[in-house]
């Protein structure tokens, strides 16, 4: 019984280790986003690499409104509680709706836009710049 317990607590070991951590959610940096009728604030929203971050978002307007950022969502680490809210891709907001998203960000830069296209013809758009710690938009490489 004792030959078998070893290999077993090593088995166990190894396959918790392969396993990656679980990011400090509560020490997320909050990022406000404010939607408003016909545009995104602020414009570009800088937020560091593979640190967790914590985007509320806030519809100031009296009319619903969305956003759609998929491959950035796509190609962050999301809280699993948070993942169904941008499951799409992006989320609409009712009006005077705040909501919470916690996530790692990937590097790269990434455009959030209106879902409506007509918002969008009128300049309801954001950039998302994602840099790794240390370096400056002018060495951020293009994805």
């Amino acid at each position: 019984m004792r030959r078998l317990l070893l290999p077993v607590l090593l088995l166990a070991a190894t396959a918790a280790s392969a396993q990656p951590r679980e990011p400090e959610w509560r020490q997320g940096i909050e990022h406000p986003v404010l939607l408003r009728v016909n545009a995104f604030e602020p414009e570009v929203i800088r937020l560091p690499a593979g640190e967790p971050v914590r985007l509320v978002f806030y519809n100031s307007s009296r009319s619903p409104l969305s956003l759609q950022a998929g491959s950035f969502f796509a190609r962050a680490r999301v809280r699993a509680g948070d993942a169904d809210l941008v499951a799409n891709g992006g989320m609409t907001l009712a009006p005077g709706e705040t909501r919470a998203i916690n996530l790692v960000p990937a590097v790269g830069r990434y455009r959030m836009r209106s879902r409506s296209w007509v918002r969008r013809l009128v300049g309801m758009s954001a950039l998302i710049l994602v840099e790794p710690q240390g370096q400056t938009e002018g060495q951020l490489t293009s994805r």
